[in-house]
């Protein structure tokens, strides 16, 4: 997942916002400040804002997933922000993921308008990203908004804002499945592939003997050292790359 692709926020502040309020959770403490302080809050630390709803015939699927980078389980509310964990769980430099960070409340002269953003994201360079997920389908002009309004108050911050947008069945499985072989990837250099790559099959091969060579082939795609096209569903047939720059 690439955390600079930001969500193009507009230049303009947010038109008629007089003031916003950031409501949230630390060490078992509910708090709440004004925008203008909350910069430098570790809300990576931070318990969720608030808690999944539930209702019967729910048709959202909510759960946690486990995080094998960070050793911990995290919080989603549909399989579209599953995704984005699986995704953010193989992307470098994710230190920190905190669900349900926040709320922020602004006030406009048209009234309150509030909105918890999904995930607070910390880089181990210190940088923040504030997330939402949202199905591309899904994102009309009443969300679009909202966005553009989250996006500006990210900026004021110095914060990062992306939005995850994408919902794919197949990426996510060869992700799901790839995942518990991160850790049998080999420290010996990679064997040279061919510019246009090689069958699974046969780059497995070159990095071992039976099932330890397609381990390091999953661990190594998992990483991202190999790549392949993972909105097709994987197969020993499926052609494997080293990374492009």
């Amino acid at each position: 997942m690439d955390l600079t692709l930001q969500w193009p926020t507009p230049l303009a502040p947010g038109v008629g916002v007089t003031r916003a309020r950031v409501e949230y959770r630390l060490d078992g403490v509910q708090l709440e400040l004004d925008a203008v302080d909350c910069d430098d809050v570790p809300f990576e630390r931070g318990d969720p804002a608030r808690t999944f709803p539930s209702w019967r015939l729910k048709r959202h699927h909510d759960g946690y997933h486990w995080m094998g980078a960070l050793g911990s389980s995290i919080g989603f509310e549909s399989l579209t922000e599953r995704g984005c964990l699986i995704e953010l769980d193989r992307t470098p430099g994710v230190v920190a993921v905190a669900s349900q960070p926040m709320w922020i409340r602004w006030v406009t002269p048209d009234g309150l308008r509030e909105h918890y953003p999904d995930y607070f994201v910390r880089l181990d360079d210190g940088t923040a990203v504030l997330m939402d997920v949202k199905p591309a389908a899904r994102i009309d002009d009443d969300v679009r908004a909202q966005f553009d309004m989250t996006g500006q108050f990210a900026a004021e911050r110095g914060w990062r804002y992306v939005v995850y947008d994408a919902e794919s069945q197949i990426r996510e499985a060869n992700l799901r499945f790839l995942a518990p072989f991160r850790g049998s990837a080999s420290t010996e250099e990679l064997p040279g592939l061919p510019e246009d790559g090689l069958p699974l099959a046969e780059a497995a091969a070159l990095l071992g003997v039976g099932s330890e060579g397609y381990a390091r082939c999953y661990a190594h795609l998992w990483s991202g050292l190999l790549e392949t096209d993972l909105e097709e569903a994987l197969s020993t047939k499926s052609i494997v790359w080293e990374r492009r720059a």
